[in-house]
């Protein structure tokens, strides 16, 4: 990590974009396993689905994806019909999404596809710009200074009555609470998980500010937004290899409150600017 600042201003932390490389994104980022196998083919996995899924795209709405990733999101939303732009702070990112939709500046054009490289805290649009904006699992990759900035931007750029997508995990209080919970559970049927949630993932360390309901509620209220949050889970997990029944009649029932606060991982918002 590197430190930014100047004599007017605090010190802030920040990740350099050379973070974000091409392994990241093709060993790592969600989705990563399905996106190459069908290599060449349109990408959708289930959190991605779920999150696009709340975004229902009409023909020639005017769509902004932040942190757009490897263009999975993109491209969906332009078969849809949407007029999309897609952004993002990495060129190993833009690289690959490049590829994905076939590279040529042309072809994205023909497909109502816009590509660049941005940072989040200053978007090059002008003002109402925009329809729609998406954050899929970006904001926990930012520190809150940044979240701020990026959601103001966010609040900038779009029309008067726009909305704003978000998706992001883990759920805060899932690591916090609903983990070490599972782990004694896991422990007791003969299995092992480490004190760390995190320690299972190859890149942790690049979630800097991870969210729960209210904290995400908060800053999105800051910002200017009126807006809904909710937790989910996306896929069922099998608690029990034997009985994959018991194992949904489970999952569904940590999917009401009050276990949904520590059980479901998955954050949802929808922001609304208002008119």
């Amino acid at each position: 990590m590197s430190r930014t600042g100047n004599s007017s201003t605090h010190t802030c932390m920040h990740t350099p974009s050379t973070f974000y490389s091409e392994q990241y994104y093709l060993t790592a980022c969600e989705g990563y396993d399905a996106f190459a196998a069908e290599s060449g083919k349109e990408v959708i996995s289930p959190r991605l689905a779920a999150a696009l899924r709340l975004v229902e795209v009409k023909p020639g709405e005017r769509v902004l994806d932040v942190g757009c990733g490897r263009g999975e999101a993109v491209l969906h939303i332009a078969r849809n019909g949407g007029v999309v732009h897609g952004v993002d702070y990495s060129s190993d990112a833009l690289r690959i999404a490049r590829r994905y939709l076939g590279a040529g500046k042309r072809e994205h054009q023909s497909q109502n596809i816009y590509l660049l490289q941005s940072d989040a805290k200053r978007l090059p649009f002008k003002d109402s710009s925009f329809d729609k904006l998406l954050m899929f699992d970006l904001i926990e990759h930012l520190y809150p200074w940044e979240l701020a900035k990026a959601l103001r931007e966010a609040h900038r750029v779009l029309v008067p009555g726009g909305q704003l997508f978000i998706h992001t995990a883990p759920n805060r209080w899932y690591y916090q609470f609903g983990y070490p919970l599972y782990r004694i559970f896991e422990r007791l049927r003969g299995g092992h998980l480490p004190s760390d949630p995190k320690s299972r993932f190859p890149f942790h360390y690049l979630h800097v500010n991870e969210q729960d309901v209210i904290r995400l509620r908060r800053s999105l209220r800051q910002a200017g937004f009126d807006c809904r949050v909710w937790l989910d889970n996306i896929q069922p997990v099998l608690f029990f290899n034997r009985s994959p029944r018991l194992s949904l009649i489970l999952f569904r029932l940590l999917r009401t409150y009050p276990l949904r606060w520590i059980f479901c991982n998955d954050i949802f918002a929808i922001a609304c600017k208002g008119k």
